[in-house]
């Protein structure tokens, strides 16, 4: 049996980069897909959010602290790139993608299309706008390199996928057409194992 738990249920976008991150460093966990703000969730994150971490002895909740938790203590290819500007540049995009992009593609439409949330037709409307702001300063960089902080991957496209994966599945998605380096950074992320290893089932 494997040392290391992944705690929190599989929709969660959060969990989804946790178990990219994972994947990628090829380490094996059991996952247990605790609900948010349930007593097995409060027990090893206070918060009651998702998803929560355990390796060995050692319990860990937030996303970011979990995956960099990962990237550092087990072997395989670096999450993160080694040069200072480019790391920067990827926790700028972490903090921004957290900030900015998540509370509106996953709260302000996501969560309305899947039926998550009752319907509220105007909460997506004046979602809308934000996101075609947001894609567009995605569409800047991701024009001009492969991904976000450089020529590979790292957590920062690892936070993102999950998101943009989301969008593309409700009719929103059609907003991704006028964006081609977004379109065409999200079909190099598909062609990731770890990236289909983690799609949750629906």
């Amino acid at each position: 049996m494997s040392n290391v738990t992944l705690y929190g249920f599989p929709l969660s976008t959060y969990v989804r980069t946790a178990r990219i991150a994972l994947a990628e460093k090829g380490v094996s966990y059991e996952h247990l897909p605790f609900e948010p703000n349930t007593d097995d969730m409060l027990a090893v994150n206070p918060t009651g959010k998702v998803p929560a971490f355990k390796h060995g002895d050692f319990v860990l909740y937030e996303t970011l602290a979990i995956t960099n938790y990962i990237d550092q203590a087990f072997d395989g290819p670096a999450l993160q790139p080694a040069d200072a500007k480019e790391r920067a540049i990827m926790n700028q995009w972490i903090s921004y993608i957290n900030a900015y992009i998540f509370p509106v593609m996953v709260h302000e439409i996501v969560l309305f299309r899947f039926e998550i949330l009752p319907m509220d037709q105007s909460v997506i409307d004046e979602a809308i706008p934000k996101t075609k702001e947001q894609l567009t300063l995605l569409e800047q960089t991701l024009s001009a390199n492969d991904y976000l902080a450089g020529s590979t991957a790292s957590l920062a496209d690892y936070f993102l996928y999950p998101i943009l994966a989301y969008l593309g599945m409700v009719p929103e998605a059609s907003l991704l057409t006028d964006y081609p380096g977004v379109s065409a950074w999200k079909a190099r992320m598909e062609e990731k194992s770890s990236v289909t290893e983690s799609a949750p089932a629906f």
